[in-house]
């Protein structure tokens, strides 16, 4: 149940969250960039110091393995897995690193946090800790009482949000200079309402093998459609070219609450699945869903088990 002093403080004010078991690698050596690049799905040669990048691994059916944010570190890339994933990507990349490649991949994970800021005042409140605040999938490096930080901007529940980047010996005097501004911590079942609502695919909801990346939402933010020569990229550039994209991420509204997992059915046929639920203060009994076409339509009507429910465009509004 949302916590609604932290949600309001979401939408009118400004929160800081942690992710639960954060996923931080470092690839190293000479070959770093062709081995990335013959991995995943953006382009990783455009990958500067000042910019965050996000990209996907998928399987040779071009289903979802891994999804994470690229860092570019000098001589080494930072590597922001989603939680709890740090392992898998790290095996991953090891048994795919060839004899003569001239690389290394160090996990951090157990050294460092990763935290969001987000709200309407999150701007003015990180600007109290330092100047040059990112943009979109920028990066920048400030000091909070001596401590080095790094913040990207990323996607968030009102569009636009931050990450911060912090070694654990830090996250107490930055916590706290974050509440001494009026941040407001965020628990994990309030940060699920928001993240729902504002239709943001998750690490075990949506960012699976269950799914392309294509059919999630990934295709603007994480597909580069101008390079190959990676694992599914036959499958994704079918999809785009031919207009395979047959199934998408989508809103549902209901009167009652239904469980992820379940399947939605249409004219007595299966026509997508349901992978994240939450109860909105504000929407009601909500989820997100993956639905065929052409039930993907806002005002299509489904059926999740006996509960009829109404595909709604994400982010979920009041209109």
């Amino acid at each position: 149940m949302a916590d609604l002093s932290a949600y309001h403080s979401a939408l009118e004010g400004v929160i800081y969250y942690q992710y639960p078991i954060p996923g931080y690698l470092r690839i190293g050596g000479e070959d770093r960039l062709d081995f990335l690049q013959r991995q995943t799905t953006n382009d990783i040669r455009q990958l500067d110091s000042a910019r965050a990048m996000m990209s996907v691994l998928t399987s040779p059916a071009a289903r979802i393995l891994g999804v994470f944010t690229l860092l570019n570190e000098g001589d080494q890339i930072g590597v922001l897995t989603l939680p709890g994933r740090s392992d898998f990507i790290a095996d991953f990349l090891r048994k795919r690193i060839f004899f003569n490649d001239d690389v290394s991949l160090e996990d951090h994970s157990q050294d460092y946090a990763q935290v969001i800021v987000e709200g309407p005042r999150s701007s003015d409140v990180l600007s109290t800790l330092g100047e040059n605040l990112p943009e979109l999938d920028e990066v920048s490096q400030v000091d909070v009482e001596g401590v080095s930080i790094r913040i990207i901007g990323q996607p968030g529940f009102d569009g636009f949000g931050y990450r911060i980047l912090l070694q654990n010996a830090s996250c107490e005097k930055v916590y706290s200079a974050l509440a001494n501004a009026g941040a407001i911590q965020l628990d994990e079942d309030t940060y699920q309402v928001l993240r729902v609502e504002a239709g943001i695919p998750g690490a075990h909801g949506e960012l699976t093998e269950e799914f392309t990346p294509l059919e999630v939402g990934l295709l603007k933010s994480a597909i580069s459609q101008s390079k190959g020569c990676y694992t599914g990229q036959e499958v994704i550039a079918r999809q785009i070219n031919f207009d395979k994209i047959t199934r998408k991420l989508v809103g549902l509204r209901l009167n009652v609450p239904v469980n992820a997992g379940e399947q939605a059915r249409a004219n007595d046929k299966p026509a997508g699945q349901v992978t994240s639920v939450a109860t909105s203060p504000r929407f009601g009994e909500i989820a997100l869903a993956v639905v065929k076409r052409p039930f993907d339509q806002p005002g299509a009507e489904v059926n999740v088990g006996n509960v009829r429910a109404v595909v709604s465009e994400i982010p979920f509004s009041l209109e």
